[in-house]
């Protein structure tokens, strides 16, 4: 089973909204090094790269409403194959030799 590599932020009300164009919830994201390794070992295997989301809404310590969101890098799944009785899922290919991730980041 895979490792699943997640990170989380807050995002709250906006206090600084005073014009129908400015956003309603702001917040950041930090993306780990963990994260960005998943996202760009795929991108060099030629798959496409993305992040899940889950979010909830809390409340802080202070009664102020926020949401609440967790991260994860999506792992495609294997792909299935017919093989005329049913659906079995494709074989793996061979592990590639880890990449080096001390270059800088291709993009």
């Amino acid at each position: 089973m895979e490792q699943r590599i997640k990170t989380d932020c807050a995002v709250f009300p906006n206090k600084y909204k005073d014009a129908p164009n400015k956003p309603d919830l702001t917040g950041e994201v930090i993306l780990t090094k963990e994260i960005m390794r998943q996202l760009v070992t795929q991108i060099k295997e030629g798959k496409e790269a993305g992040l899940r989301l889950a979010i909830w809404d809390r409340e802080s310590k202070a009664g102020n409403p926020y949401k609440y969101i967790s991260f994860e890098a999506v792992v495609p799944k294997p792909k299935q194959e017919y093989n005329g009785g049913g659906y079995q899922k494709k074989a793996a290919p061979a592990p590639k030799a880890e990449p080096d991730f001390n270059d800088d980041i291709p993009f």
